[in-house]
Order: structure tokens, then sequence, then C-alpha cells
């Protein structure tokens, strides 16, 4: 169920994010040609993706480190 429930939430954020990102193109920059919108929208997501990528795998290696020293007296 956590895997459903994480691809559906990752598929709807996906679609916000790539109707944000066609809406702020279209209005933003009307003279540019669509390649052009289409790359530099893939580079902004794929930014976001590395950038959430990173905290979680941080986030994980910090959680194993804490389990490691459990046992260790203070």
């Amino acid at each position: 169920m956590r895997k459903i429930g994480g691809i559906l939430l990752a598929g709807g954020a996906g679609i916000l994010v790539g109707w944000g990102l066609y809406l702020f193109f279209r209005s933003s920059f009307p003279e540019l040609p669509v390649p052009l919108k289409i790359a530099s929208a893939a580079m902004i997501v794929g930014i976001i993706i590395l950038l959430a990528s990173l905290g979680y795998e941080r986030c994980r290696a910090s959680k194993e480190e804490k389990d490691k020293f459990k046992e260790v007296e203070k």
C-alpha cells in the first residue's frame, strides 16, 4: 500500500509541476521555440529530482548511523 501511495503522490506532483511549468513558459517566454522550452523545463525538473533524492538519501544515512551507535553509552 505504501508503494502505491508513493506512486500516486509522485504522479500527482509530477502532473502539477508539469502543468505549472507549461503555464510559466507559455506566459513568460512566448517567443522561445518549443524544443528550448521543453529542454529548460526538463533541466529544472531534473535538478528538483536530484535535490529530493539527495535529501532522502542523507536522511536515510543519518537514520542508519543513529542505529549503529544505539548501544553506545553516553
